[in-house]
């Protein structure tokens, strides 16, 4: 089943960053910001980013929203009460699969992507979850690899789920931005430009503390403000957790009074 998760308040940003490998003109510091092909680039094929607090946050799951991992490839993650990563962590997560049998076929028909690709629908997403929520002050993340990484964005903290499921009729979707000219004489010019996945679904007879969450988002985040969403978290088939989740924004999102106290939502996302 469909079991909504969502992340709206990402305390990466507010984190120091730092990795152990890092090229010339790909800085850490990149992964803080929105533009998808803004990256942080390793040098080899294992790479750590380190997230330091100068105050405790708390967290119960992380997402890479756009990498080049492809199938075979692990990430693990450590969490820890203290502002270094030494001594025993917390909690962690390892050698966990990062995109198990996702398959990677580019239009050129390369099967491995760079921060290049990830505008054209090449980029792949990862994400993990704690069963129980931790209070942190850094945080390790490992990343293992045949090649060299490039990840656009770290995202971490708390999520939110509702007290539904999401009803069926889930719409999962892309658009692309080419534009493509035929001529009078028959000709096909195209003019190759950005794709980028949707997601539109529905929350039906939630409660009134659901209702309150959805209406802040709504409000605060609008349809500028960046959320990662996964609908199938925990599902084993790993293809739909891949293809599920997208990080973007609201658009048109809007909440309906049912009966009695219970409100049903129609939410529409367009990946950034």
């Amino acid at each position: 089943m469909a079991n909504l998760r969502l992340i709206y308040n990402n305390v990466a940003d507010k984190a120091t960053i730092t990795a152990s490998s890092t090229a010339t003109g790909f800085a850490a510091a990149n992964m803080q910001n929105n533009q998808k092909t803004s990256v942080h680039r390793s040098t080899g094929g294992t790479t750590v980013y380190t997230l330091t607090w100068s105050t405790p946050v708390v967290v119960n799951c992380i997402a890479l929203p756009a990498t080049n991992l492809v199938a075979g490839d692990q990430i693990s993650v450590k969490l820890y009460t203290g502002a270094t990563a030494i001594g025993a962590p917390v909690a962690q997560l390892l050698n966990q699969n990062a995109c198990l049998d996702r398959l990677m076929i580019l239009q050129n028909g390369s099967t491995t992507s760079t921060y290049q690709d990830f505008g054209l629908g090449g980029a792949t997403k990862t994400s993990l979850w704690f069963p129980s929520v931790y209070t942190i002050q850094c945080m390790e993340i490992t990343l293992q690899h045949t090649g060299i990484i490039d990840c656009a964005r770290i995202v971490c903290g708390q999520y939110w789920e509702p007290t539904r499921q999401v009803s069926r009729g889930i719409e999962l979707g892309t658009e692309d931005q080419s534009d493509i000219i035929t001529t009078r004489s028959g000709n096909t010019y195209v003019d190759r430009k950005t794709i980028s996945d949707t997601l539109n679904f529905n929350l039906d007879y939630i409660g009134d503390a659901d209702r309150r969450t959805l209406l802040q988002l709504m409000r605060t985040w609008g349809n500028n403000g960046l959320i990662y969403y996964c609908l199938f978290p925990d599902n084993k088939n790993s293809e739909y957790t891949q293809a599920y989740s997208i990080y973007g924004r609201l658009q048109n999102t809007s909440l309906q009074y049912q009966y009695f106290g219970f409100y049903s939502s129609s939410i529409q996302i367009s990946s950034w």
